[in-house]
């Protein structure tokens, strides 16, 4: 089910390994993962030749990295150490767009938006992991899947996007399907908290994020947001923040409401940008917002509490997946068309002094466009 003929030109020269956190930026338009030492904030390689990573799940002992490829139909397995291609599946399915690990780490849940690779139905690929080794454990043909995400009970939770459903599935052996639950039109992706063991799925063509309580296993209600992507829950504040990808800003819902069971149109506010968004990232103590921008050079810093603009930094055209460190100090923000990654200083935002403090360059074309760190408190 596997095979590992990685690039020999990744395997005779590959880059190399720095000692502290890194990360790994999607490049949109060539093949692979940019790695990018986070310490010295300089490109140091590239691992991978598939196209258009689509997130990057950690094995449990932090060795190994699983990358699914959308546009090139596989997952790679990515050493972290020594930042080569260990190994390589092609049986995910067409058009991978996430995948899902259990707690124990053990089995990977791959969402497919188009057929799996035993039938014409999409769905999900369920993968036992033994480090580089992978071997396909299952199959579940719930439709064209696309968010997925684990809650705390080892549940998989997975968006059937032609079905306007979101489907829960046993995160151990069978692996069964439980429920099919009822959302708004068009979902895409989807938001879970564990800290309100809520899922937020965004539905698009419905313009509402349909409110789901994970221990419960039911819907609560839908809330009004138009275009929404993407999703950041800050507890401290209780705000859950998503993107509006053809309006001009983001959708603040109020978190505590929605563990009330409150989701009309009380429980949101809406935050103008001037630009389309989809993407936020936060601080790890919550008190400062990233947003990404469509029709930008500028990516906004946002005050959770006040919902008001700290500061505006330019960074390149459109900027995507604004990306903090562990710690919270920088934030990394790639820069689509202007094929770059610019590292912002936290603290300096809204001071009046600059708070860029480097400029990664990219090959012209290049254009990385998402940002998966690896300094998250997990072992390296």
């Amino acid at each position: 089910m596997s095979r590992t003929d990685a690039d020999p030109t990744e395997e005779a020269s590959p880059p190399p390994a720095p000692e502290g956190p890194l990360a790994f930026v999607k490049r949109l338009r060539a093949p692979g993962l940019a790695v990018v030492d986070a310490t010295a904030h300089e490109v140091v390689g590239r691992v991978g030749s598939g196209r258009q990573p689509h997130g990057l799940v950690r094995s449990p002992d932090g060795r190994y990295g699983y990358v699914p490829y959308m546009g090139s139909n596989e997952l790679e397995v990515v050493d972290l150490r020594r930042l080569t291609v260990a190994n390589r599946v092609e049986a995910v399915g067409t058009a991978p767009v996430g995948a899902a690990a259990t707690r124990g780490g053990r089995h990977l849940f791959v969402s497919t938006y188009g057929p799996l690779p035993s039938g014409d139905v999409p769905g999900v690929t369920v993968l036992r992991t033994d480090g580089a080794e992978v071997s396909v454990a299952a199959e579940r043909p719930v439709g064209k899947a696309a968010g997925i995400a684990a809650d705390a009970r080892d549940d998989v939770w997975v968006v059937a996007a032609d079905a306007d459903e979101v489907v829960r599935i046993d995160g151990s052996p069978p692996f069964e399907v439980r429920d099919r639950l009822p959302v708004a039109a068009g979902p895409q992706d989807l938001t879970y908290s564990p800290a309100y063991e809520l899922l937020g799925v965004n539905c698009a063509d419905g313009d509402r994020v349909t409110v789901v309580d994970a221990l419960d296993r039911r819907v609560l209600g839908s809330v009004p947001a138009p275009n929404p992507r993407g999703g950041t829950v800050l507890t401290a504040y209780d705000r859950w923040i998503v993107g509006d990808t053809e309006g001009d800003g983001v959708t603040a819902i109020d978190a505590a409401a929605l563990r009330d069971g409150e989701t009309g149109p009380a429980s949101v506010e809406r935050v103008s940008l001037g630009t389309p968004t989809a993407f936020t990232d936060a601080t790890p103590d919550g008190r400062l917002v990233a947003v990404d921008a469509y029709a930008d050079d500028r990516v906004a810093f946002l005050d959770p509490e006040t919902l008001s603009v700290v500061g505006r930094v330019p960074v390149g055209e459109t900027p995507r997946h604004p990306r903090f460190g562990a710690d919270g100090a920088v934030c990394y923000v790639p820069s689509v068309d202007g094929d770059r990654v610019t590292v912002v200083e936290t603290a300096a935002v809204g001071t009046g002094r600059d708070p860029v403090i480097a400029t990664v360059p990219f090959e012209d074309g290049v254009a990385p466009a998402g940002c998966f760190r690896t300094d998250r408190g997990e072992k390296r």
